[in-house]
């Protein structure tokens, strides 16, 4: 007699249907997968269109950077220096409002007698206001004390100083008195009153 034994294991019924799940589950794998790989793509894509605005922005900084860098040394050169002194103190008159060029130089138009004429005229900021720097010339030496008698009785000007004397020949005969000297015009004191 023979016995047939089936040794083999029943497949159960998740066995059974493992071939039929197996092939939408590998699609759906690979559907996933390509999925992750369309979007690392697109991440990496935006990654470069990131990192090159970067570069881009990077680039603009370090020119920027660059042009500052030759301003401040122009900037930083004794002209300019100067330049941006004197642009200071003209803004700080600006602001103080305290100072008017015509009222000066009319203040100073009075102070002149007919036998005397203003040569040249430089102004300075000090502390106490604005250091003047005249050079008159003269007919006579009684011209020119006249001025600087008026230039020392005038409550615009005080502290006046003669820095310098001298004489000039004008024609044949006529020799005039040139005189350089030093006033402090007093800032804001009578001058905003006029204005």
């Amino acid at each position: 007699m023979r016995v047939a034994l089936n040794l083999a294991i029943p497949p159960s019924a998740q066995e059974r249907y493992a071939l039929v799940w197996a092939i939408p589950a590998t699609l759906l794998g690979i559907a996933g997968l390509v999925l992750i790989i369309l979007f690392s793509l697109r991440t990496y894509r935006q990654y470069q269109v990131v990192e090159k605005s970067v570069a881009d922005y990077q680039e603009r900084a370090d020119a920027v950077r660059a042009q500052e860098m030759a301003v401040r040394r122009q900037l930083d050169e004794p002209e300019s220096r100067r330049l941006r002194e004197n642009v200071q103190f003209v803004n700080s008159l600006i602001e103080q409002k305290q100072v008017s060029l015509t009222g000066m130089i009319a203040d100073i138009a009075d102070l002149i007698p007919e036998d005397v004429r203003l040569s040249s005229l430089a102004m300075a900021p000090d502390k106490n206001g604005l250091a003047l720097r005249f050079v008159i010339t003269g007919k006579n030496a009684g011209a020119i004390e006249s001025f600087l008698s008026n230039l020392e009785d005038s409550p615009h000007f005080k502290d006046v100083a003669i820095i310098n004397e001298g004489f000039e020949v004008a024609g044949a005969s006529a020799e005039l008195e040139n005189i350089a000297c030093t006033a402090l015009y007093l800032v804001g004191e009578d001058n905003s009153a006029e204005e």
